[in-house]
């Protein structure tokens, strides 16, 4: 009997074997699956998938169409040599993708079935496609068999495609267009809105869902209904109103655009900042899911944005000016000045500006192409004078005027009797007097001012609600309330301190001071340190910082532990392996420079059970280094307890070591705090170290008050640091 077809020519042999042994590599893995960890070096490989999947598809589908168009041996349309280099390259790039899939596929983050199905079709498309090489010479195309083949592979290309692109897009990214079109000619009116179903949940579904569904769920997060959405992921629930940054969900929204964890990742249409600041005030306000718009403060960001969405005013009336050009719109618009349509098919337009630092008085004037065109402007914390108001009164078809917090004193308002169409001015955070606020009821379709915050007296404002003509809305007068400030921001994520990294602090509210300590001890008032700028330590440090602002009481304390890390070793070896369960990073996870949250499902963690963990630290050149402090975990529930003796060696190599210093930590007792990440530091004399031993020994028996009494207790570690 003949053996299968090889190529022939030295590089075809070349690829056919690579493409034969990353398919065996591939059964091999399956094989032991459950025990193969991915190492960090191959992660960039797997994420390599998306980029290379496109070729076999292309490939294999442009061989298997050949073959059917084929009818007979003498055809014309038949060329074997380009056919067998076409299917080589299938086979090959086939095999790559099915590879770097599998590697992905050990990451968390996608729906387990529809990942299964996705896989094995993957994988049987590569072995399928090098087969069918193998033995193309007993499958001439004019055949039957052949046909067959290219039909059946046709669909699993398919279909493997189909199920690829439920997960990278979710199920409805075909349709979802047609979707949005449905929805756009079904607004809700203003009256009838709802913030969640209205508001929020269309932009989850637009920028959110794709990486948060049923089929592929990113951190374990699904969003397509409340309850998923309320429940959370991995991380817990998104949002929390107790923390500065209101959880992760808002966190990761405002983390730089090259961050890997920003969400929409990279190559996905990021939140504007209108639905960013949409979110934000629907989670400070409760994130409540029953919430109607027409309950929501006129100054509420949900209010304004529900504006420009919903079915209302400037959606609906018509207009008696044209378009203005596409080009000259793009043409003004810039990084800080966005010019938009207020509705689909509308010639309105609505101005937003951004970015005080960079805003001129000149940005207004340069608008006045579109004048015609523009009934709507904010200019919210821009720092508009009383003279700019002039230029604003040219834009006569303006009907909103938003000058929030901007920097007029009201001396130029009468400026704005020009306006004639204008319906709704906002002039909250200013200096305006009653006198100037006054004789805006000049403006003959005013029907809405907005004097938040300003410095009129109570007297002044019921004046003002005494007109039965304009809508004065003076806001919150909370003389009798106090409220609690939010806690500081802390703006150092990463809390490990390497060289000059000085330690920021912020908070969202004017004027108010923070105050913070070093020693462990809760600031005050009074005799804390007040932050004025960043500052740096010199060693691990905890910092607790609380926020006071007179006429509020004092935030809740925040608190965030910092490691100094003055010298970071060049190599680890782990002398005892840690347990397959909880392997980490292996020798790299103690020097990476990485620190661990309280997760014990990071994969940032070492976990030792049946023996102690021990380590070497390698120094090219010796440090003179004076501490040693230690990383660990402690979560009761768990069973991940402090060790019961903790050993730190020194010398120049592995054969000349002393010991410098032994910790024997306390051990919880039934009433603590079930997890909490431990620092252990190790004190000695200033000593050139070229080596260190570090040395962790496990509780044999948990205690008799544990549910696991009698068992063993597992030791964590994920960082050594050298000062």
């Amino acid at each position: 009997m003949e053996s299968a077809s090889q190529p022939s020519g030295r590089w075809k042999v070349w690829i056919y074997n690579f493409a034969f042994f990353l398919n065996g590599l591939l059964i091999f893995l399956l094989l032991f699956e459950n025990r193969f960890v991915v190492p960090v070096w191959m992660q960039s490989l797997g994420r390599m998938h998306p980029l290379v999947l496109h070729f076999p598809l292309v490939v294999l589908m442009l061989y298997s169409f050949w073959i059917l168009l084929v009818e007979k041996k003498e055809s014309s349309r038949w060329n074997e040599d380009l056919a067998d280099i076409l299917l080589l390259i299938g086979i090959v790039t086939a095999a790559i993708a099915a590879f770097s899939g599998f590697v992905l596929s050990r990451e968390d983050g996608c729906e387990k079935d529809a990942l299964l199905w996705h896989k094995w079709l993957g994988i049987a498309i590569s072995l399928c496609s090098i087969i069918w090489y193998s033995y193309k010479k007993y499958l001439p195309p004019w055949k039957l068999p052949a046909k067959l083949i290219s039909v059946s592979l046709l669909l699993m290309l398919l279909i493997g495609g189909h199920l690829g692109g439920n997960i990278t897009h979710g199920e409805d990214f075909l349709t979802a267009p047609m979707q949005l079109a449905v929805v756009e000619n079904d607004k809700v009116t203003f009256e009838e809105a709802n913030v969640y179903t209205d508001l929020v949940e269309p932009i989850l579904e637009q920028k959110c869902i794709s990486c948060h569904n049923e089929q592929k769920a990113k951190g374990n997060l699904q969003m397509q209904t409340k309850e998923l959405f309320a429940k959370g992921g991995k991380e817990g629930t998104p949002w929390d109103t107790t923390k500065a940054d209101l959880g992760v969900l808002l966190t990761r929204v405002h983390l730089p655009l090259d961050d890997k964890k920003h969400m929409p990742p990279r190559g996905k249409a990021p939140l504007t900042d209108d639905e960013i600041a949409l979110l934000e005030a629907w989670i400070k306000g409760g994130s409540r899911f029953d919430e109607m718009v027409k309950s929501v403060s006129p100054q509420n960001p949900i209010y304004s944005y529900a504006q420009n969405v919903l079915a209302g005013s400037e959606a609906e009336e018509k207009y008696d000016f044209s378009a203005a050009s596409p080009d000259k719109i793009k043409e003004l618009n810039s990084t800080y000045r966005l010019i938009k349509s207020v509705a689909a098919e509308s010639p309105a337009l609505a101005v937003n500006f951004y970015n005080r630092a960079n805003f001129k008085s000149e940005d207004i004037a340069a608008l006045s192409p579109l004048k015609e065109q523009i009934i709507a402007m904010d200019l919210s914390k821009m720092p508009v004078k009383d003279e700019d108001l002039k230029k604003i009164s040219q834009f006569t078809e303006l009907r909103k005027l938003i000058l929030n917090f901007t920097d007029i004193t009201g001396s130029s308002l009468p400026e704005l009797k020009k306006l004639t169409k204008l319906k709704s001015l906002s002039i909250s955070g200013t200096k305006v007097k009653l006198p100037q606020i006054q004789a805006l009821s000049e403006i003959p379709a005013l029907k809405n001012v907005f004097v938040w915050n300003t410095d009129l007296t109570k007297q002044e404002m019921l004046t003002l609600k005494k007109s039965s003509k304009i809508s004065y809305e003076t806001g919150f007068a909370g003389d009798t309330v106090v409220l609690n400030l939010n806690p500081p921001i802390v703006e150092n994520e990463d809390p490990i301190l390497a060289g000059n990294t000085l330690i920021r602090m912020k908070h969202q509210i004017p004027g108010t001071v923070i105050r913070y300590s070093l020693d462990g001890k809760e600031p005050d008032s009074t005799t804390s340190q007040i932050y004025n700028k960043p500052f740096p330590v010199t060693q691990n440090t905890k910092l607790i910082a609380k926020a006071f602002k007179k006429g509020w009481y004092g935030s809740k304390p925040v608190e965030k532990f910092f490691f100094k890390s003055t010298y970071r070793p060049d190599s680890v070896r782990l002398i005892t392996k840690a347990d397959l369960k909880y392997p980490a990073q292996g020798n790299k996870t103690l020097n990476d420079g990485v620190k661990s949250d309280e997760s014990t499902s990071s994969g940032k963690w070492l976990g030792y059970l049946n023996h102690d963990l021990q380590a070497y630290l390698y120094f090219r050149k010796p440090v003179k280094a004076q501490s040693v402090t230690l990383s660990m975990l402690r979560n009761i529930g768990s069973y991940i307890f402090p060790p019961v003796r903790l050993e730190v060696w020194g010398g120049t190599d592995e054969k000349q070591m002393k010991l410098l210093k032994v910790i024997t930590p306390e051990m919880p007792i039934k009433a603590t705090k079930n997890s909490e990440n431990l620092v252990y530091d190790f004190s000695f004399p200033a000593q050139e170290i070229s080596c260190l031993k570090v040395v962790a020994k496990p509780l044999a028996k948990l205690p008799s008050w544990h549910p696991g009494k009698g068992q063993k207790a597992w030791v964590f570690m994920d960082e050594v640091f050298v000062n």
